[in-house]
């Protein structure tokens, strides 16, 4: 069975001046995702293949959170994940094409798309932090991944001992 694991970039600054795409982490942000490569460790075990929006806090949390998982799937900027709607999203994960049934997927995203995925997917409606995590196990093939299909196992905010408020 196929797992999908959905995350929302980590906190990010705003420095002025800086466009969308340009925003880093905030040091709580490098710090959040870290601890949330620690509860994927934990809780999720494996990852075959993570793909990540080319926005550099994606990247930046894309970099902790393998730091903290331990782990060195394959990695993929996916330009289609910055700024995705609904349907790109759902393209994305129905055009999947894993070599293993049981793969394990991350999508290292945005919001709103990232929140509007689960939803889409599971029918439960969760808002995701920055920092959130949605395990999916998918029941079948990706490209029929629905609500009749996919059911949320875990949700999870990671937040790093000094963690705060959104």
């Amino acid at each position: 069975m196929p797992t999908l694991v959905v995350v929302r970039h980590a906190k990010a600054d705003s420095p002025v001046g800086l466009q969308d795409i340009a925003r880093p982490l905030a040091d709580r942000g490098r710090a959040d995702a870290t601890a949330a490569g620690r509860w994927l460790a934990q809780n999720v075990g494996g990852c075959d293949l993570l793909l990540t929006s080319p926005a550099r806090r994606t990247e930046e949390t894309t970099a902790r959170l393998l730091d903290g998982w331990g782990r060195t799937p394959v990695v993929v900027d996916e330009e289609r994940l910055y700024e995705a709607s609904l349907g790109d999203m759902l393209r994305i994960v129905r055009g999947l094409d894993t070599e293993r049934p049981d793969s394990t997927v991350v999508l290292v995203a945005h919001n709103p798309g990232a929140s509007a995925l689960v939803e889409a997917l599971t029918g439960e409606v969760v808002q995701l932090r920055t920092g959130g995590i949605a395990v999916i196990e998918v029941a079948g093939e990706w490209a029929d991944a629905d609500t009749t299909s996919c059911t949320l196992s875990h949700q999870h905010t990671a937040r790093a001992e000094t963690g705060g408020e959104d």
